[in-house]
């Protein structure tokens, strides 16, 4: 027996003031589309928000079966707050650490650590050290003279990062 069930979609039509972006998000907060002037989009069922132009007033839409709305009919409907989108960490725990090891070491030394350093502190191996370094520089969150030993300068103010564990 197979249960395997198959997937709905919905088509969803927003037709807006001419030159006016129309912003769908889910109920999240995340946005799924964003088009000028008309959305026609084959949505799952669901709760959906809809802006007329970012960072205006927010509306909320049911998706459940197939739905064409004009903007003065959504925003003649009820009104809703936007969703909090919870946004990705800078940096993860780990790479947390050794950007707070940086910043107190340099603190205490008056210059920033070598890499040596940092692999005696962590017990790490000197590759995982460099492939650290190497990603919080790809991240933006520090930066770098290559070739000069010592050169590491944190990107991070003092308020972004973790205690030192």
């Amino acid at each position: 027996m197979n249960t395997t069930r198959e997937l709905v979609y919905h088509r969803l039509v927003i037709e807006a003031q001419p030159r006016v972006d129309i912003w769908l998000a889910d109920a999240d907060g995340h946005l799924v589309q964003k088009e000028t002037q008309k959305l026609d989009t084959q949505l799952l069922p669901g709760h959906y928000v809809v802006e007329f132009g970012l960072g205006t007033q927010t509306y909320p839409i049911k998706l459940s079966a197939d739905n064409s709305y004009t903007q003065a009919e959504i925003e003649a409907g009820p009104k809703c707050h936007r969703p909090k989108v919870k946004l990705a960490p800078l940096y993860t725990a780990k790479q947390g650490q050794y950007l707070a090891f940086i910043h107190y070491f340099t603190k205490i030394h008056g210059m920033s650590p070598s890499e040596a350093e940092m692999q005696r502190y962590f017990r790490v191996t000197p590759p995982s050290v460099h492939q650290m370094v190497v990603a919080l520089e790809e991240r933006g969150l520090i930066t770098r003279e290559p070739g000069k030993g010592r050169s590491i300068k944190l990107l991070v103010s003092r308020q972004g990062l973790p205690d030192l564990e």
